[in-house]
């Protein structure tokens, strides 16, 4: 049964997730990012204030609503349109579902960029799989391609991230989004894999437009292209999500 509201939707058919039902905890385009490549277009409220968008019983409840109306599910899966640790109470959201299904994986679409917040930290540890999104540790291309909330740092969130990995007992896939002209260089490349290399993630996942992007210049790369940045990354498990390397 197809569930569509602000803040339950689905459940879909997802590639990397299986039958996910989606939880969507902020309104659409609030985010702490602007990325030139968003699907879901560009960020019209551009924030790193965490604050509850709805009630978090309210939350709860439209969950377990939807859960009840189906009889097989993969995932609860953290995404939508914007970035879910914004949400203020996003732990007790973990801890309620983790509590009331747990039968069911819980997964967080995340561009990680709030794992500097303990709270946020805590919360992500109780999840089964985590996906964040690391499309350059060089700074000048994270601002150009992801164009972040200014207080956003670059070296404060590769750090983070690299702790929450030491410390997290779930699956961690890591994505890439390649962005032709922006990461897709050596430089930029070798640079990534010497990052990845020390994150040692469960997955990575390459990723590159699929649908138009919020910017009109951002075209999707060719398979050859992919191919070639795949094969910057040995010794790691690659995974390309991309359909143009299907």
């Amino acid at each position: 049964m197809l569930i569509v509201n602000s803040i339950v939707f689905g459940p879909v058919n997802s590639r990397r997730l299986g039958r996910s039902l989606g939880v969507n905890l902020t309104p659409h385009k609030t985010c702490n990012m602007d990325c030139v490549y968003c699907e879901c277009g560009k960020t019209t409220c551009l924030t790193n204030e965490r604050k509850n968008y709805y009630d978090p019983d309210t939350v709860l409840k439209e969950i377990e609503e939807a859960v009840k109306k189906e009889d097989h599910l993969d995932f609860i899966t953290f995404a939508g349109s914007g970035e879910p640790s914004l949400f203020k109470d996003i732990k007790k959201i973990v801890k309620g579902i983790k509590q009331k299904f747990p039968h069911i994986k819980l997964a967080i679409i995340t561009n990680s960029t709030l794992l500097t917040d303990k709270d946020v930290f805590d919360a992500f540890l109780e999840a089964d799989v985590l996906l964040p999104s690391i499309d350059s540790v060089i700074e000048a291309s994270f601002k150009k391609m992801n164009r972040p909330e200014p207080s956003l740092k670059l070296k404060e969130i590769l750090d983070a991230l690299l702790s929450f990995k030491k410390e997290y007992k779930g699956e961690l896939w890591a994505e890439i989004f390649v962005c032709h002209g922006i990461n897709d260089t050596d430089e930029e490349l070798t640079a990534l894999r010497g990052y990845l290399l020390k994150l040692n993630p469960d997955k990575l996942q390459i990723n590159t437009l699929d649908r138009h992007g919020t910017e009109p210049w951002v075209q999707p790369l060719d398979k050859k292209e992919l191919q070639r940045i795949v094969s910057y990354f040995k010794g790691l498990n690659v995974e390309p999500v991309a359909r143009k390397l299907s």
